[in-house]
């Protein structure tokens, strides 16, 4: 079975719906096998027993904030070996006509140019990366 897989560039503009974020400028990267999303403030809290993740974000020169019930820790291992322990949520990413839901883990990213990364998990089976591009898909 033939599936055409859409080409995207190195960088794409995305919205994150669930998380109130209109447009912002997402890297590309296929070295990565999951996403990565800028935080700015996170927290355990508990509300009527249930623990709740609650997350600051600062995209687009707005704060938002969110409560996740549903999120986890896990170990990431970056490029040069080292390992840390980041929380996982998932949301939905809508690239052009493309509304996909995946996990981001959070990291501070606030000494880094691109606040968002999509990893290969977000990508496989569905984009294939024209490296030379950047915002094929509008």
């Amino acid at each position: 079975m033939d599936r055409r897989k859409n080409t995207i560039g190195r960088l794409e503009h995305i919205a994150l719906p669930g998380l109130g974020i209109d447009r912002v400028e997402a890297k590309i990267d296929t070295g990565a096998y999951r996403s990565a999303i800028h935080y700015q403030r996170v927290r355990v809290r508990t509300v009527d027993g249930v623990k709740h993740l609650v997350v600051t974000f600062q995209m687009g020169g707005r704060r938002r904030t969110k409560a996740f019930k549903n999120y986890k820790r896990v170990t990431v291992k970056s490029s040069n070996g080292s390992t840390s322990r980041r929380y996982l949520i998932s949301t939905r990413v809508h690239l052009n006509g493309f509304l996909v839901r995946t996990q981001f883990t959070l990291f501070d990213r606030s000494d880094m140019k691109y606040q968002v990364l999509l990893g290969r998990k977000f990508l496989r089976g569905r984009f294939v990366v024209d490296v030379s591009g950047k915002n094929l898909l509008g």
